[in-house]
């Protein structure tokens, strides 16, 4: 008999997306597997063939159900380096219960992710025939992997609850609301030296994204923007993971454009801050949507982990722009925890904890060309403080042209970053793209920020006297 268990952490993050409408004409995101309902059934897309790439069991109790520390295991991403590991639920009216089972292989399999603090969380296992929810409208990073060597064939099976209770659909109509993608994969034999090798060796390790020199407008796919250290210097940085290999740009040559499909109404409740309920303004919204980018924050980079000890403070100095830019978390229960809000006094600040990996809710009042200022500040392991000040460039509506935004000429570069180690690091080298680099707070993580916040200590360093960040960024 299975076991079937809630995905608690997805289950707080669709809470936390409840207050706002998703946007419409958006693009499927990419996964190992995207459900969709079609008409009183399921339907599920998914590659045929997955890749693996051996690593090594972290030296982490969380990770204890892969084996013991050290113990060889292949992590799954798609052949044609394309499909991140996710599991889309977004166009499924109804929550989804999913299982692993095995068709064919020498060994186990198994598929987890991460909980609010970058913990490991089993989700299903071959060896116990384990099941978990997955609510209707999400998208769940998560892990596939097996622990022998050999030939595999493994079934991903979904059933959608019934979509008025919630509970399962009656016996009558289960086999039309199921559906199964069958992976095949090859897990190479490997020795563990040849296992830390890759792990430290590679280009798509954590932190090993390549820099990119070219000016760049990016409209949808997931960036984090971060501090890292640059041929020793301390460099505020965009980590763009929208193609199998990541990339690090400097922010004068990238923009970020925010297309009206963006465009969400206020709600009623604890928003008084970003305008009359109703109104529509565009935002970048906590919990990923297709079609539109997914900005994040992060202080992930190893140069950053073994460099500065403590929290790094990520600050908003000033914002120029047509409208009021604000930050904020949506909490469990709709509430709103608000990070940056150029309507109040400049500068705000925010401690950011080291290893963190959040998300939050980008909002801009109006269409138009934003410059946001901000700096991030950190503490080396010798005391030295080391600080840098950029311009995030964000060009805000369909009529906004991007261009006009972007104030660089590409001549911009930097360090890859492949000498830098992370025995962090614990996801595959093919097709997962922002997912290779930490996991601190990897996956799920990002979607649950107000959980990873609670640990933030935010500092407003505005004072009475200070004036609000307007238009004109004073």
């Amino acid at each position: 008999m299975r076991t079937r268990k809630p995905l608690t952490v997805l289950a707080a993050a669709a809470i936390a997306a409840a207050a706002w409408t998703a946007p419409v004409q958006a693009q499927a995101p990419e996964g190992i597997a995207e459900f969709a309902t079609a008409g009183a059934g399921l339907a599920v897309t998914a590659p045929a063939e997955l890749e693996t790439v051996p690593s090594l069991v972290p030296e982490r109790e969380d990770f204890a159900f892969l084996g013991a520390p050290g113990d060889l295991v292949w992590v799954a991403g798609s052949a044609d380096g394309t499909a991140y590991p996710t599991l889309d639920a977004s166009a499924v009216d109804g929550d989804l219960t999913l299982g692993l089972d095995k068709v064919e292989g020498p060994g186990d399999a198994w598929l987890y992710t991460f909980t609010g603090p970058g913990l490991a969380e089993p989700l299903a296992s071959t060896a116990d025939d384990s099941t978990f929810t997955l609510p209707g409208g999400t998208t769940a990073m998560v892990v596939l992997a097996v622990d022998e060597p050999g030939e595999y064939r493994i079934e991903l099976g979904a059933r959608e609850a019934d979509r008025g209770h919630g509970a399962l659909a009656p016996r009558s109509q289960a086999a039309a609301a199921t559906a199964t993608a069958v992976y095949s994969l090859t897990a190479e034999a490997a020795t563990t030296e040849e296992a830390a090798t890759i792990d430290t060796d590679t280009g798509t390790e954590a932190g090993g994204a390549q820099t990119a020199t070219s000016c760049e407008v990016v409209a949808d796919g997931h960036v984090d923007i971060g501090p890292r250290f640059v041929d020793g210097e301390w460099t505020v940085q965009l980590r763009d993971d929208r193609a199998a290999e990541s990339q690090w740009r400097e922010l004068e040559d990238t923009v970020l454009h925010i297309p009206d499909t963006a465009l969400f109404p206020i709600p009623e409740g604890d928003f008084g801050f970003l305008g009359e309920p109703g109104d529509e303004i565009h935002m970048l919204p906590q919990v990923q949507a297709s079609g539109i980018v997914w900005p994040g924050w992060n202080t992930q980079d190893p140069s950053v982990i073994e460099g500065v000890p403590g929290a790094v403070d990520w600050s908003l100095e000033a914002v120029d722009g047509p409208g009021a830019f604000t930050l904020f978390l949506t909490g469990t229960f709709g509430g709103a925890d608000v990070l940056f809000n150029s309507a109040e006094p400049l500068p705000q600040t925010i401690a950011v904890p080291q290893n963190t990996h959040a998300h939050g809710n980008w909002t801009f009042s109006e269409p138009g060309v934003y410059r946001l200022t901000i700096a991030f500040t950190g503490t080396t392991g010798d005391g030295t403080t080391v600080t840098d000040t950029a311009d995030l460039q964000v060009a805000v509506g369909d009529a906004t042209d991007p261009n006009a935004a972007c104030s660089g000429d590409g001549s911009g570069g930097g360090s890859g970053g492949n000498d830098d180690e992370d025995d962090n690091g614990f996801l595959p080298t093919t097709g997962t793209g922002w997912l290779l680099w930490g996991l601190g707070a990897a996956a799920l993580a990002v979607v649950a920020g107000a959980v990873i916040m609670f640990a933030t200590r935010k500092r407003r360093n505005a004072t009475a006297a200070g004036t609000p960040g307007d238009a004109d960024g004073n």
